[in-house]
């Protein structure tokens, strides 16, 4: 039974917290996210009088201050720049949101990411191309409402976060079951590392989907997934291990745009053309893709609307804190162009 009168020593007592501290989270001050969250729920929960009156205050203030957290200089590839303007619309759209950038580096990046947030007093965490499964399970637990433009593959954690993906599966499954369908393709080859992030990996199973769909066999020595430590960029590299293959497949299916030019590059090394020897296939539609000779086979994928979910996702996740985590897939569309 409630009691009639509930103090904010009653919700600190109740959570083992300061006075000051619920004091704070129920004024609007500065708490981290996982503590403000439990503080309010704790005042819900016993009846405090004047919670309302405080949701309603903080209603009215809306400031957010927001956190694009990432482990390359993202506008120095241009998949990302458009991303990030997506973002940047979708701000141009709110009021009172701040949208602030830390790059993170291998040294020391935990404490000091650490450090950031609470210095800047940030309500919410947009993480791209941040997949080291050794700091996103801790960057998960420290509460802050998050969303991921894509995943590692290898982590698996409940917390206060979303994803936002390209779809990927389908798309690539559905081109491999035409041109073997089509083209009478029997070897394919994937060409990145898989392990990279879950859409990588899931174009690399869709893939092999295809070939299983179709009763055929898949084998990896058509493929080359190496680590990215591999200098999948240069093709003379790539080229040294086309070479060593027994046969090149009917059609390489790479990551993305970046590598499937990285691709044609090392074909040309050796003497062969797509479409003609070998197809291929890459991801994204960069202009590159479409700039380059022959143009190439791959997947559009709304950039800049994806940025503009990002912002979106993450607004909503600030003020739904204890929804369930969400993992959003945006339609990719297929180009065909010259490599298949």
């Amino acid at each position: 039974m409630k009691r009639e009168r509930i103090t904010i020593q009653d919700i600190a007592d109740s959570l083992g917290l300061s006075r000051n501290t619920v004091s704070k989270a129920l004024n609007g001050q500065y708490v981290p996210p996982r503590t403000r969250e439990a503080v309010l729920n704790a005042a819900i929960d016993l009846g405090y009088k004047s919670y309302q009156t405080v949701a309603s205050s903080d209603a009215e203030n809306p400031h957010r201050r927001i956190v694009l957290i990432t482990s390359k200089m993202l506008m120095t590839m241009t998949f990302f720049i458009h991303v990030v303007r997506g973002i940047e619309s979708a701000l141009s759209e709110q009021e009172n949101v701040e949208l602030l950038q830390f790059t993170a580096t291998k040294t020391s990046f935990f404490d000091r990411l650490v450090d950031y947030l609470n210095e800047n007093k940030v309500d919410g965490i947009i993480c791209m191309e941040l997949f080291q499964a050794n700091y996103v399970p801790k960057l998960i637990e420290l509460g802050y409402p998050t969303v991921f433009f894509d995943f590692p593959i290898y982590v698996s954690a409940s917390g206060n976060y979303d994803i936002v993906l390209p779809e990927s599966f389908a798309s690539v499954k559905n081109l491999c079951l035409s041109l073997i369908g089509e083209q009478e393709c029997k070897t394919f080859g994937f060409v990145g590392d898989y392990t990279h992030c879950t859409s990588f990996y899931e174009r690399f199973l869709a893939m092999r989907e295809a070939i299983f769909l179709s009763g055929l066999s898949y084998d990896p020595q058509y493929s080359v997934i190496e680590k990215d430590s591999f200098p999948y960029g240069t093709a003379r590299e790539l080229a040294k291990l086309f070479a060593k293959m027994p046969e090149l497949p009917d059609c390489f299916v790479a990551a993305n745009d970046t590598l499937a030019i990285a691709v044609i590059e090392a074909l040309k090394l050796l003497h062969k053309r797509a479409p003609r020897d070998v197809l291929v296939v890459g991801f994204d539609n960069l202009a590159e893709s479409k700039s380059y000779d022959p143009q190439i086979t791959t997947f559009n994928v709304d950039k800049t609307g994806i940025g503009r979910k990002l912002l979106s996702v993450l607004l909503d996740r600030i003020e739904h804190p204890r929804q369930k985590t969400q993992t959003i897939y945006l339609q990719s569309k297929l180009i065909l162009r010259h490599t298949t």
